[in-house]
């Protein structure tokens, strides 16, 4: 043991500095999580109180896949048309029923034959009005 002062000194200060360290990285970690769980909530609490018709554009990509030939599950097609039904958006519960229903009767199987090409008209016709109401409303319709 030595009896030097400023040994005992630079010892009892490595500890205080490594509490510093320690409580600070804490501070950031916690700072981080709390500022990621906030925006994650102010997302969520957004959707949630947003627009039927709003919603229904994010998902709305079938109606151009369907235009492009794909077959569309039914069960989907018939999700987002009760949602653009139910929109308080004049343009987008016109367009999103209108598009979803050329929809359906593009993919109707007990279609006559003879209307095909009228059918596949109102579809491609529906496309660009259903792009333009969404994007009225700052979302894009992906296909």
């Amino acid at each position: 043991m030595t009896d030097d002062p400023s040994v005992a000194e630079s010892a009892a200060k490595v500890p205080r500095r490594r509490r510093w360290v320690g409580l600070l990285v804490v501070f950031l970690v916690l700072l981080a999580l709390g500022g990621g769980g906030a925006a994650a909530y102010w997302q969520f609490v957004d959707r949630k109180d947003e627009d039927p018709g709003v919603t229904a554009c994010r998902s709305a990509g079938f109606v151009v896949r369907a235009a492009r030939g794909e077959v569309v599950p039914d069960d989907e097609v018939q999700r987002v048309g009760e949602l653009f039904q139910r929109s308080t958006h004049e343009d987008l519960k016109s367009a999103g029923v209108f598009a979803a229903g050329a929809v359906q009767r593009v993919q109707n199987p007990r279609a006559s034959p003879a209307t095909a090409d009228f059918r596949q008209f109102n579809l491609a016709a529906a496309v660009p009005r259903l792009i333009a109401a969404c994007g009225n409303h700052q979302v894009t319709v992906k296909g």
